[in-house]
């Protein structure tokens, strides 16, 4: 089986004491909740991307990087259940954001956005899981 590499920027903030996480709509992880967040495009840098995918799938501003974290994790199982060999890398970044997110709509990859309580037990994917522990 080939390993499939994904690297990815994402944002991490609090609304109203609930996380603000985006339901996928495809790939290895459809259906569970994740950070808001995606690749970088050609030349951008991870700020760039940060603020962009944020606006994208939150229709929020970034007004504040407070710190960032790396990640790198192998899946194995997709949210299927089906076998997979998947390296997702990355950079969390807990951010500041304007306002409160937004209902965006035609974004490829998430179905909505879904503010997260401590505790809920959706399935939700490794960066959700390193985020709770950022803003611990």
């Amino acid at each position: 089986m080939a390993v499939h590499e994904h690297f990815g920027v994402y944002g991490a903030w609090l609304q109203h004491g609930r996380l603000v996480t985006v339901e996928k709509a495809r790939g290895p992880f459809t259906g569970w909740l994740d950070l808001p967040g995606g690749s970088p495009e050609a030349g951008e840098t991870d700020v760039d991307t940060l603020r962009r995918e944020l606006d994208e799938e939150c229709g929020v501003s970034v007004s504040e990087v407070l710190r960032w974290s790396d990640f790198d994790v192998r899946v194995d199982r997709a949210s299927d259940g089906t076998p997979i060999d998947f390296r997702h890398r990355g950079r969390i970044a807990v951010v500041l954001v304007d306002g409160p997110v937004a209902a965006v709509e035609g974004v490829e990859d998430v179905a909505r956005v879904v503010l997260l309580a401590p505790g809920d037990p959706r399935p939700v994917t490794p960066t959700v899981s390193s985020a709770w522990r950022s803003l611990a």
